[in-house]
């Protein structure tokens, strides 16, 4: 039996997927790389700081109350229903959206703080 020399180029032409099988193939390939960052970083309940590299947004969210950044982890990083977050955490759905509309809030706030006072350090104007 002979066998020719083949290009992979003739043939790579003629593969077509559907939509749909695309769309899953790129979705998995983009949670599992998500999933694999979570994983290596040292996230916990008490540490939802440690999930950011960049260091001012580290600072942000270590100055955020604990409470705070527990719901905002629950939510975002492990997203636990709303029900399941009261149930955890022994609070009202009132308390929870609260918790984390102020942790979002302070969030934001210490952001501006910091990146003012780094404005200010190296010498910039800070208005």
């Amino acid at each position: 039996m002979k066998i020719k020399n083949l290009k992979l180029s003739n043939y790579s032409k003629d593969i077509q997927l559907p939509n749909e099988e695309i769309k899953k193939i790129l979705s998995e390939s983009y949670f599992n790389t998500q999933m694999q960052k979570t994983d290596n970083s040292d996230v916990t309940i008490n540490h939802l700081e440690n999930i950011f590299t960049n260091e001012t947004y580290y600072l942000a969210m270590k100055i955020v109350p604990l409470l705070e950044r527990k719901v905002l982890y629950l939510s975002y990083v492990e997203n636990v229903r709303l029900n399941d977050i009261c149930r955890r955490l022994k609070l009202q759905k009132k308390e929870v959206i609260l918790l984390r509309n102020k942790g979002i809030n302070h969030f934001k706030h210490n952001l501006a703080l910091l990146y003012k006072a780094n404005k200010v350090k190296k010498g910039g104007n800070a208005q």
